[in-house]
């Protein structure tokens, strides 16, 4: 049964028997050696003994962002489009000031291009980041009615809004339990399992075949997973010098041994 858990994180107390019922191993261990995993049916089950730690984690180190007190799929998709090739704290800054301009579909596509240009020029990459809005407020009113889509196809008709933000916007504001791809989780999961990620992970069936198989089937656990995920490739699995000593999955992390040994 799906325990109801309050925002942000999800459900972050949880067994490892409780996961390996909410986890395809089978299907995870397939992947991964499809994926160059040595022993994959050992480093899986590794890897989940370690979950637990790892919402632990999350839910005293985890970052706290405005679009994740919500699950208004308005809100959620609105975030996820502001969060393309942009770091979150930088969102965060003037997140409440764009959902205020636009709070629904329809004062987006009613807003003039300067009004779109002033909201979002601090993140940069202006001109696709209005591009990218006065298509979402002028399709989810000329093709929805103003209302968001329910459907990842459909989600990602607007120009440059691809699987991520689909996805991200269906996990987080509907509790639709699936994957992720970004650079975040590519590296972290390339890294602990020792998996090989192709050079565009977010286009790779056989990546997203690996993640949907390890992402939890109950939603809360499915949110709290993915965002443990990427809060740790964020703050501590980064991409240079990354914080191996104070990370909660380090034991069962291939990268980590591979230090380890280098350092013997």
């Amino acid at each position: 049964m799906t325990q109801q858990t309050s925002l942000p994180f999800g459900r972050t107390d949880i067994t490892v028997e409780e996961l390996k019922q909410l986890v395809d191993t089978e299907e995870a261990a397939t992947q991964a050696e499809k994926g160059g995993v040595n022993d994959a049916k050992n480093q899986i089950e590794d890897f989940i003994t370690c979950i637990p730690d790892l919402l632990n984690w999350l839910e005293e180190h985890g970052r706290s962002y405005s679009w994740r007190e919500t699950k208004d799929p308005w809100k959620v998709y609105l975030a996820e489009i502001l969060l393309q090739r942009t770091q979150g704290d930088a969102v965060e800054k003037i997140y409440s000031d764009v959902v205020q301009r636009f709070p629904d579909p329809k004062a987006l596509n009613q807003a003039s291009e300067e009004e779109i240009r002033e909201a979002v020029h601090s993140l940069g990459f202006v001109n696709h980041r209005q591009r990218t809005l006065e298509e979402v407020g002028r399709i989810l009113i000329q093709d929805f009615d103003g209302e968001i889509p329910d459907l990842i196809e459909d989600l990602k008709k607007p120009w440059r809004v691809g699987d991520y933000s689909a996805r991200a916007t269906q996990l987080f504001a509907r509790g639709k339990p699936m994957s992720l791809v970004d650079s975040n989780f590519a590296r972290v999961i390339g890294r602990v399992l020792g998996y090989e990620m192709p050079q565009q992970p977010h286009k790779s069936d056989d990546v997203y075949a690996l993640l949907d198989a390890l992402t939890p089937t109950d939603p809360d656990v499915a949110r709290s997973f993915n965002l443990a995920i990427l809060d740790l490739g964020a703050l501590v699995c980064t991409p240079n010098s990354p914080d191996c000593e104070s990370c909660p999955i380090s034991a069962t992390c291939q990268y980590y041994q591979s230090i380890k040994s280098e350092r013997q």
